[in-house]
C-alpha cells in the first residue's frame, strides 16, 4: 500500500511539473491575453520599470489610438519568435480593427541559447515602420544594450524612436539623417587631416618636395536614440483592452 502511495505521489509530481512547463513546451501555445500592455513572464524588469513602461504605453494608446505591446518570454512555445510575435498580435488584436495599428516587441533574454527580438508591425503601420527601418532599430539601439544586460534600457531605446513615428512626429528619414555625419564635418577633417600632413612633410626636411598620398576617411557615426525623451507620466486610468488589428509580417528580428 505504501509502495502504491509512492508510486501515485510521484506521477501527481510529475504531472504537476509537466503542466507547468507545458505552456513553454507545446507548439503554438500563446499567453493569456490581459488588460496591460507590458508582459514579462522571465521577470527582468523591476516593478517601477515594468509601472513605468506601462504608464507610458497607455498614455499614447489613450492619445493617438497605436497599441504597443512588450513582452519577455523565455520561449516561443515551439514555434519561431516571428511567428509567435504575429500570432500573438492576430490572436490578441493588437490594435485598432480599422487602422491595424499595432506592434508587439518580444524579446527572450540571452541565457544558454541566444537572445532574441523582434519588432512585429501591423498592416496599418508598416509604411511609418518598414522592415528595414524596425531592423536598424534592432541592430543599432537594442542589441547594444542587450548585450550590456539593460533589457529595460534596450526596449526604452526602441520606444523613444517607434512612439513619435507612430505618431507621425517622426520618420526614417530624419532617423537616417540624424544619425549619419554631416557633409560640413566631413569636409573640416578632411581638411584638418590635410594641414597635420603638411606640418609633419615641412617639419620632417622634406620641403614638401612629394606629394602626400591620402588613403581612405571614412568617418563612422555614434548611434544613438532618435527620437528623444518622449516620455509620459502615468496615466488616468488602465488599459481599456485591444481593438482588433491585424499582423501580415511587417518587422524585423535580430539575435546577439
Amino acid at each position: 500500500m505504501t509502495k502504491k502511495l509512492i508510486i501515485v505521489v510521484v506521477a501527481l509530481c510529475a504531472a504537476i511539473t509537466a503542466c507547468a512547463q507545458a505552456p513553454y513546451d507545446q507548439t503554438g501555445w500563446l499567453p493569456d491575453k490581459e488588460s496591460r500592455l507590458v508582459y514579462d513572464y522571465c521577470g527582468l524588469l523591476d516593478g517601477s520599470k515594468t509601472a513605468e513602461m506601462e504608464a507610458r504605453l497607455v498614455a499614447f494608446n489613450d492619445s493617438t489610438s497605436n497599441q504597443i505591446v512588450v513582452m519577455i518570454t523565455p520561449a516561443f512555445g515551439g514555434s519561431d519568435i516571428s511567428s509567435f510575435a504575429f500570432d500573438v498580435g492576430n490572436k490578441w488584436g493588437i490594435g485598432q480593427g480599422e487602422f491595424a495599428n499595432g506592434v508587439i516587441i518580444v524579446v527572450k533574454p540571452k541565457d544558454d541559447t541566444d537572445g532574441q527580438v523582434e519588432i512585429a508591425v501591423g498592416t496599418g503601420l508598416e509604411g511609418a515602420l518598414p522592415d528595414i527601418f524596425c531592423k536598424r532599430i534592432i541592430e543599432d539601439e537594442m542589441i547594444p544594450l542587450f548585450r550590456e544586460g539593460d533589457y529595460a534600457g534596450g526596449i526604452s531605446a526602441a520606444l523613444d524612436i517607434i512612439l513619435p513615428v507612430c505618431a507621425g512626429e517622426y520618420s526614417y528619414a530624419q532617423y537616417k539623417e540624424d544619425n549619419q555625419v554631416p557633409s560640413w564635418f566631413i569636409l573640416i577633417c578632411l581638411l584638418a587631416f590635410i594641414g597635420v600632413i603638411v606640418w609633419a612633410t615641412k617639419n620632417s626636411g622634406t620641403g614638401g618636395s612629394g606629394g602626400a598620398y591620402f588613403g581612405g576617411y571614412g568617418p563612422t557615426s555614434s548611434w544613438s536614440s532618435a527620437g528623444g525623451g518622449w516620455n509620459s507620466g502615468p496615466s488616468g486610468g488602465g488599459f481599456g483592452g485591444f481593438g482588433g488589428g491585424s499582423f501580415s509580417g511587417g518587422g524585423a528580428s535580430g539575435r546577439w
